[in-house]
């Protein structure tokens, strides 16, 4: 077995040799903050909306996170498009990250002081475009720095730290519940330390124009589709990310409002109540994110372990449903844990094996995360009007359905070719 922690330089296309150890430690650091500011700064907006406007909480929440997301179906791959285009002598990468992170730090700080719904909605938008464009344009140097078969233990180790963060984001969220212009900028701030050692230590390769893609505008509008006739498995992949995503978002969207309004937890009690659920799932996903990246590259499958991961958080979704106790929900989210855990890692190892062309690493890989964009259009858009069927709060309805289409998406992935 390689050890991912040696020192060995390694090549890797279009890329300079790096110390692999050190590269990976910068890439590890870096996603603790990221993954915090990702997956905390729609539950502090959750519960910033639930202060401002109690009575109408799910549509002001569910308005934000449509209006976001549908726009960063444009902001996403647009820029990675552009970052892949970027000739500066920080690399391609280095500076879009720091560009994402001020924006989100500056519209943060602003979410936390604004008393109005539509501005609050309004700066989450902005927020969420300068997150994304920093996040995705990090997920990048993992692919261009390190070799195939250390990508999918790296990745691993990288959902790892998320499934940390998520528990740290959850308690930080509830720490600062009192001072919510900290809860709102917390997350940021996080990010923003944890990304300075990769910003500083590592050597974003830079290019010339002779080596980058040209700017047209036509040909890059056009370049957001990846022709799933012409390049079919990732149309596979992307169609199997998208179902999942659909589970994904249903789930952490509003699990907090099915505690509040399906289990009785009061407003005072929801954010300790998420954070003990992501503590205890935390060692969970640190078990499962390792090992099945582990394994997946030390058998060279991805495939099997997409299928079972994506049956695995199916299954959850049906017993979140059903609960009717704190006790039960939470085996229900430790389940999930499990298969989300096992897809995020394999899943991202995939993606990368199915990319068109190497020169649009960034857009490829962009178009990828719209795959679980899209799905924080269509969860939220849908969401209210699913739940108020049969009286409201109709939780099986939506988690059913949302368990459905994961499962198709295990389907969709056996179609996938060429790799095992």
């Amino acid at each position: 077995m390689t050890d991912v922690f040696n020192d060995t330089p390694a090549t890797v296309s279009d890329a300079p040799r790096v110390r692999v150890g050190r590269t990976i430690g910068l890439i590890l650091v870096a996603a603790l903050g990221m993954y915090v500011m990702q997956l905390t700064l729609s539950s502090a907006l959750s519960l910033r909306m639930a202060t401002v406007d109690p009575a109408g909480k799910e549509g002001s929440y569910s308005l934000a996170v449509s209006v976001s997301s549908l726009l960063l179906l444009i902001a996403i791959p647009l820029g990675g498009a552009l970052s892949d285009r970027t000739t500066s002598a920080l690399g391609r990468r280095k500076p879009w990250i720091v560009g994402g992170l001020v924006l989100a730090l500056a519209t943060s700080i602003l979410m936390g002081v604004a008393t109005s719904v539509g501005l609050i909605a309004a700066l989450y938008v902005i927020a969420t475009i300068g997150t994304n464009i920093a996040f995705n344009c990090f997920a990048v140097i993992p692919v261009e720095a390190l070799p195939d078969n250390m990508r999918a233990r790296v990745m691993g180790l990288m959902g790892m730290f998320g499934a940390l963060a998520m528990s740290l984001g959850s308690y930080m969220v509830s720490w600062f519940q009192g001072n919510q212009t900290l809860m709102m900028t917390a997350p940021v701030l996080l990010a923003v330390v944890c990304s300075v050692p990769l910003l500083v230590a590592y050597r974003d390769p830079a290019v010339t124009r002779d080596d980058v893609p040209t700017l047209n505008v036509g040909e890059l509008a056009r370049g957001f589709v990846v022709n799933p006739r012409k390049h079919p498995n990732f149309g596979w992949t992307w169609l199997s990310r998208f179902l999942a995503g659909i589970a994904m978002t249903a789930l952490f969207s509003y699990f907090i409002y099915f505690m509040m309004d399906g289990l009785g937890v009061g407003i005072a009690e929801v954010g300790q109540k998420a954070g003990l659920l992501t503590l205890a799932s935390a060692p969970v996903s640190v078990i499962f994110f390792s090992l099945s990246g582990w394994v997946s590259d030390k058998i060279g499958r991805r495939k099997p372990f997409i299928v079972i991961a994506a049956l695995i958080m199916a299954a959850a979704l049906v017993i979140g449903a059903t609960a009717h106790t704190f006790a039960m929900f939470l085996v229900a989210w430790l389940v999930f844990a499990v298969g989300q855990a096992m897809f995020l890692t394999v899943d991202l190892a995939l993606c990368a094996a199915v990319l068109p062309d190497a020169k649009d690493t960034g857009k490829d890989f962009a178009v990828f995360q719209l795959a679980l964009s899209l799905p924080n259009v269509a969860v939220p858009a849908l969401a209210p009007t699913l739940l108020g069927i049969g009286g409201g709060h109709n939780y099986a309805l939506l988690w059913g359905l949302a368990a459905a289409l994961c499962a198709a998406g295990a389907l969709a992935i056996r179609q996938v070719r060429g790799i095992r």
